[in-house]
């Protein structure tokens, strides 16, 4: 565990069953460093790679930022705690963190400012804000355009690789399609997963009629609207020989979610999206439009209008501008 080092440290203790390259900083005499490397070794494998990880990565941060490793100030622990949820990581992580610094300070025999409760209190903060229910980032029209703006730049893939410029716009026009269907036609991602070239229909002005043949809502198929955009962005995926039975995504469910996700990040967007983001998106647009609220329902095949209220309850606050001037 690579705690920062600073001037009181007087020894620096090598864990030889820990994670290559994990130290610990730990002050006083050889007892206490003896009973800090017989503590840790004792440890579970599991328990002591989650340490050691949580550990290195203060470590750098605490190095980098001048503060001690092993006793920082309660407020630099705080700071380092929320800015570590800003960037992502889970209330279960910085759990983990404490608990290692805890334990760290503890077998050291220094003061234990990991249990202050200003470190206390922040915790419980960041567990209440995990705890209560976010919405999920909507695929609105601006989100659409920032995604036809980015979609197709080179990307470093999964394996690490950058793509190639053909390779990029192929994938690039799939995200755009699936964006954009699944954002007019309120598509779940097992729907959108599930879509077949049959299942879609050209109408002479230009825009298309999406049959949903499988939903965990209806008992069976239902008929919704896709915009002239959305059908433009379909037939750029379109294989010139497609069989009316092929996925129009090619893509499972899971694979959904990841691309709507990466799509937004490389646009921009921020963190929120997912599979969900089409519905919600949906109907945050048409609410914005003025459509009803029956009509909504329609288009997203939703059986109770309290879901649509949950969904654009921003939208429908706005409504009282024109009332109040």
């Amino acid at each position: 565990m690579q705690a920062a080092v600073d001037d009181s440290v007087s020894a620096l203790v090598s864990l030889q069953h820990a994670p290559a390259g994990v130290l610990i900083d730990v002050e006083g005499d050889s007892a206490s460093q003896d009973r800090v490397q017989a503590a840790f070794e004792a440890m579970a494998p599991n328990t002591r790679r989650a340490y050691g990880s949580a550990l290195r990565t203060w470590g750098q941060w605490a190095a980098a930022q001048q503060v001690s490793g092993l006793c920082p100030a309660p407020p630099e622990l705080r700071r380092y705690l929320l800015e570590r949820a800003s960037e992502g990581a889970g209330v279960s992580s910085l759990t983990v963190f404490v608990s290692a610094l805890r334990k760290l300070q503890a077998l050291a025999v220094v003061e234990q400012t990991a249990r202050d409760q200003l470190v206390v209190d922040t915790m419980s903060g960041l567990a209440r804000q995990a705890a209560a229910p976010r919405q999920v980032s909507a695929l609105t029209v601006g989100a659409l355009a920032a995604i036809y703006e980015t979609a197709c730049f080179p990307r470093v893939g999964r394996g690490g690789v950058l793509e190639g410029p053909e390779t990029a716009l192929r994938r690039g026009l799939v995200d755009i399609a699936l964006c954009w269907v699944m954002s007019d036609a309120g598509l779940r991602r097992s729907e959108a997963a599930a879509l077949t070239w049959d299942d879609i229909a050209r109408w002479d002005n230009g825009s298309g009629r999406l049959t949903v043949r499988r939903s965990k809502t209806d008992a069976g198929p239902r008929t919704v609207y896709l915009t002239p955009i959305a059908m433009a962005h379909l037939e750029a995926i379109r294989p010139e020989d497609a069989d009316g039975s092929e996925p129009v995504f090619g893509l499972s469910v899971a694979s959904i979610s990841r691309r709507v996700k990466a799509a937004a990040r490389a646009a921009g967007l921020g963190a929120g999206f997912s599979g969900h983001s089409g519905r919600v998106g949906m109907a945050r647009r048409m609410a914005r439009a003025g459509a009803p609220t029956h009509e909504i329902m329609a288009q997203g095949r939703w059986r109770s209008a309290g879901m649509v209220a949950d969904y654009t309850r921003a939208e429908n606050a706005e409504r009282a501008a024109k009332w109040l001037g």
